[in-house]
């Protein structure tokens, strides 16, 4: 049964999986070439150095040569849109009514349609990283050295990958519980690019890490997110009703813990840290009242008096 199912399964998303494929080799291919014309203005070098024998992952702000990637950030703007399209598809399309009534069981379902989406875009990734890689070699000059090393590859690799992942299981999660496709849209894009102000925030005790440490925590804290998101996911799969399809949340008991997180985290972005400003205070004031009309969207109504 568990291979019918991922044949079932593969049969409706294998073209998704196909385009992203392809729009990611063009993408990745066309970004190696544009780095490799930079390297034409550059004499006798050594790209990494030193760095890349520490723990640490490359960061590309610091290379002195053109441009070059290890991990390239379109992958995780590639998994978290898969992660977003696999689900709300299905709900859009009703293909989720189909599968509950097949007979397969539904954690069974949630649990094979999340690995061979994620093992789908893990060989993305290899094999469209893999061309990228090829040609970095293929253009290099013979004036150029590269000095790769392993430490230095695999953070860069798990960083990158756990960062992917951890945008795929936030996307594939929003899918499903939100269900208007706009407004998911809208919700992912605001959160996602509010996570790049997480890291201004001061939280306690991270500014005492190294840069190793922090990099490490980083990655063990996408992890450890990724599990809960999936875990959470899979006892909300088995609890879906297609009674609220159409509605912003699918889970109507989801809209206090929802309205609560949306008011601590933005009010924490804005006050730039757990401590108390004005700025925060204007911005606790502002999202209760928005995530209010937001979740709940309450109908104002007129009364008209006759005399």
């Amino acid at each position: 049964m568990d291979k019918n199912l991922r044949r079932l399964l593969w049969r409706q998303y294998r073209k998704r999986f196909w385009s992203l494929g392809l729009i990611s080799l063009l993408i990745m291919a066309l970004s190696a070439w544009a780095d490799t014309t930079t390297w034409l203005y550059h004499s006798k070098t050594t790209v990494f150095g030193p760095q890349m024998h520490q723990w640490l992952a490359f960061d590309a702000t610091k290379l002195r040569f053109g441009s070059f990637s290890l991990y390239s950030p379109w992958l995780m703007f590639a998994f978290g849109l898969a992660g977003l399209v696999l689900m709300n598809q299905d709900l859009k399309d009703h293909f989720n009514q189909f599968l509950f009534t097949s007979g397969y069981r539904r954690r069974q379902i949630y649990w094979t349609k999340l690995t061979l989406g994620l093992g789908g875009l893990l060989g993305i990734a290899v094999v469209t990283t893999a061309i990228q890689y090829l040609i970095y070699w293929l253009q290099m000059p013979a004036s150029v050295t590269l000095d790769l090393a392993w430490p230095g590859l695999i953070t860069t690799w798990l960083m990158g990958l756990t960062t992917s992942i951890g945008f795929f299981a936030i996307c594939w999660f929003a899918a499903l519980i939100i269900g208007q496709t706009g407004a998911l849209w809208v919700t992912l894009a605001g959160f996602i690019l509010s996570l790049v102000g997480i890291i201004s925030v001061n939280v306690p005790g991270f500014n005492l890490l190294t840069a190793q440490q922090g990099q490490w925590t980083e990655i063990g804290a996408w992890i450890v997110a990724t599990i809960i998101l999936a875990v959470w996911g899979a006892w909300l799969y088995q609890r879906l009703s297609l009674e609220h399809d159409g509605e912003y949340l699918l889970f109507p008991g989801l809209r206090w813990p929802v309205y609560l997180v949306f008011v601590i985290y933005v009010t924490v972005i804005f006050s730039g840290g757990f401590h108390v400003t004005t700025a925060g205070i204007i911005a606790l004031l502002v999202t209760v009242i928005f995530g209010y009309l937001w979740l709940w969207r309450p109908k104002l109504t007129w009364h008209r008096t006759k005399n």
